[in-house]
Order: C-alpha cells, then sequence, then structure tokens
C-alpha cells in the first residue's frame, strides 16, 4: 500500500521549529514569536487611493516612539477619526472620508505603526491604541471613531482607557475581534503551537506591554463604554474574524447597535455599508 506524502505549510514548520526552541530556550523562542507575530507586510497602495491620500493635509506626530503620519481633510467642523485595519492604510477610508468633509466634518485618518507612511516594523495592538488614545487627546472631544479590524479593537482599548470626557460622542466598529487571545488562539492554530510556545509568547507580551493576554478583553473595556453610541458591523461570513466576535462586543457594549450582513466579507467596503455608517455619522448633527 502506498503512503501519501506528507506536506507542511511553511507556517506549521515555522511552529514545530519554535515548538522545538519553547523547550530549550522559552524566553528566546517567545522573543521570535511575538517577532514574527508582530510584523506586518506594508500594503501597496491602489492608483485611486495614492490619488485620494493626496488631497489630504498630511503631518507626522512622534507618539511614543513612533513617527505617525496623519492625514487631515477639512478644518472647520466635528472631527471624525478613522482607523483602519491590519495591513492596511489611511487610503482605505476613500470612499467614506470625502462625503464626511462635503458633510461638514473635520476627517483625521492616521496610519498604524509598521503601515502605511508611519515608521518602524513591529505592530501591536497595544501600540495603535496609544496612538488613537494621543489622536483622541489632541483632536478631542471629538464627534466619532471609525475603525476596521485591529484598529476597531485598538479603538475600544482606546476609548476604555482615556478619560470619559475625550471618548466620541460615537463610533462605529467594522469586524472587530472581542479578546487578544482570539488572535492567539488563531496564531496557535495556524502554526500548530505547544502549550510551551504559547505560555512563552504570554510571558514576552507582559515584558513588552506590561500585561498578559488575559488582560487585553475589549469586552471588558466595551462594558465602560455606555456613553458612546456606537454602531457595530460584521460580516455573518467573514472569514478573517467570526461574526461572534461582534456578538461578544454586542452583548457587552451598554445601547450599542449591531449590524450583521450577508456576503460584504471582512473588508466590509460595500456601498450599502458605507452609506450605513455614513447615515450613522451624520445621525442628530446640526449643520
Amino acid at each position: 500500500m502506498k503512503t501519501r506524502p506528507v506536506f507542511f505549510s511553511a507556517a506549521r514548520l515555522i511552529g514545530m521549529l519554535l515548538n522545538t526552541l519553547a523547550s530549550i530556550s522559552p524566553g528566546l523562542a517567545g522573543r521570535i514569536s511575538f517577532l514574527l507575530l508582530g510584523m506586518p507586510q506594508r500594503k501597496k497602495q491602489k492608483q485611486e487611493e495614492q490619488a485620494f491620500l493626496a488631497t489630504a493635509d498630511l503631518h507626522f506626530e512622534t507618539i511614543n516612539g513612533d513617527k505617525v503620519a496623519v492625514y487631515h481633510w477639512g478644518f472647520r467642523g466635528p472631527v471624525v477619526l478613522l482607523a483602519h485595519g491590519w495591513e492596511s492604510h489611511a487610503g482605505r477610508w476613500r470612499k467614506i472620508a470625502p462625503p464626511l468633509v462635503q458633510a461638514g466634518f473635520q476627517v483625521v485618518a492616521v496610519d498604524a505603526p509598521a503601515h502605511g507612511r508611519s515608521s518602524g516594523r513591529r505592530f501591536t495592538m497595544v501600540r495603535y491604541a496609544d496612538i488613537l488614545r494621543a489622536l483622541l487627546q489632541r483632536f478631542g472631544p471629538i464627534h466619532a471613531l471609525v475603525a476596521h479590524s485591529v484598529g476597531g479593537a485598538a479603538g475600544i482599548w482606546a476609548m476604555g482607557t482615556v478619560s470619559p470626557a475625550l471618548r466620541p460622542q460615537k463610533a462605529v466598529i467594522l469586524a472587530s475581534f472581542s479578546h487578544l487571545q482570539t488572535i492567539m488562539d488563531g496564531a496557535r492554530q495556524k502554526v500548530g503551537a505547544s502549550d510551551a510556545l504559547m505560555a512563552a509568547m504570554d510571558a514576552e507580551i507582559e515584558r513588552v506591554t506590561g500585561a498578559r493576554i488575559a488582560h487585553y478583553s475589549l469586552m471588558r473595556q466595551a462594558e465602560k463604554l455606555g456613553d458612546v453610541d456606537a454602531l457595530l458591523i460584521h460580516d455573518r461570513k467573514d472569514r478573517v474574524t467570526a461574526v461572534q466576535e461582534s456578538e461578544k462586543l454586542h452583548r457587552s457594549w451598554p445601547g450599542a447597535r449591531a449590524l450583521f450582513t450577508e456576503g460584504y466579507g471582512h473588508g466590509l467596503t460595500a456601498p450599502a455599508v458605507t452609506e450605513t455608517v455614513l447615515d450613522f455619522v451624520q445621525a442628530g448633527v446640526v449643520a
């Protein structure tokens, strides 16, 4: 009887090597794993994204050692802050920013650390949240935060840890996860990480950020945000972040509304979603 050859993905091969290393040198395995997990690839901008970003007033702010690209459209009216997701950049907002400016809003968008034109090669949700919190302080109190994926998670963390007086009136959170543990569980499954390797990563996260994975619950932060009028949007067929993540956030966030779409994927860039976001942000604003 012939035996079929066994093929290993690159991720599984890396996992096997790191599992072995974790049994010999947990500290080194944790550092390498953390480094690999937080190194996004910079996404090449499309022509239309470049044209859109060229219309902004671009400046750089140094926040906790990161040189952060901040794009600004319009200089009068309530401020809407936009935060993109993993391996994206501020260009993703090209269909949302112009109509907001036309409606009388200022729009501020940011490139996350190690994304777009911002500096660095390493990314964590906590570093992103620090930057968003600094922008909430710099421009606040703002009218609304619109944030996608890990940008949504960072936005929730920033809102939960900033002074309540500086929280936005509204927040639109698109396809976020509910706990950092969700990301770690996904990474574990992808590489086949051992218990020893996960423990090493947990220890490294504590060394770098000051707390272990269990600390970073977005649901616990959402429980404090009843003063923020929130809309959570998630597609039921999202293949990146399960819809159950936004369902958990919805149950945790007092007064939050939820919209579960069908067939728009993780990106949620469909015109119907854009129109919903624009309507929600503009509702109740006196021209």
